[in-house]
């Protein structure tokens, strides 16, 4: 589990640095958006590694999505995977300088599964939930990057306050 772990963060972090050599020669605001950044869920009590994009569709409202994969510990004999898939709507109620503050609601799949071995013996569980959620964002403009943070509690699925943070950039 380790080793998936360790494979994990090394991809997002060779994706994100494959993605700051190819966009620092662009000037021009962009449409669309990707980015990664670390998730806090706290009723799982993990760490998760977060990928997000988005689409501009106008000067209030924009549309993307996120995938979660929660960094879950689990003992040796066992194998423990949570994620989750939202699709997001940003309202932008505040644009000022390189600030800018928007609500949230997202509409996603949350997924788990576990399986055990012990003594030749093996069990394993899943569950999908639908997981709606609110919450809020904050962006800070530092030319070429987009510093964010957003809560947001989920009602349904993982049925969590959840804290992300990270850093986008335009295509």
């Amino acid at each position: 589990m380790k080793s998936m772990k360790v494979s994990v963060f090394a991809l997002s972090v060779i994706l994100l640095t494959s993605l700051t050599t190819d966009l620092h020669a662009q000037d021009n605001p962009s449409d669309i958006y990707l980015g990664g950044g670390l998730s806090y869920g706290e009723s799982l009590n993990e760490l998760g590694l977060q990928f997000n994009g988005y689409y501009v569709f106008d000067e209030n409202l924009r549309f993307g999505g996120d995938f979660i994969y929660w960094l879950v510990d689990s003992p040796p004999e066992a194998s423990v995977n949570y994620f989750e898939i939202n699709g997001n709507a940003h309202y932008l109620f505040y644009q000022e300088d390189a600030i800018t503050m928007y609500g949230i609601g997202s509409l996603g799949i949350h997924y788990w599964s576990s399986s055990v071995t012990f003594n030749g013996m093996s069990a394993s569980s899943s569950n999908t939930d639908l997981g709606l959620g609110i919450g809020a964002g904050i962006e800070y403009n530092v030319d070429p990057i987009k510093l964010y943070a957003e809560p947001r509690f989920f009602l349904t699925g993982f049925d969590q306050l959840s804290l992300s943070f990270g850093v986008r950039y335009g295509l």
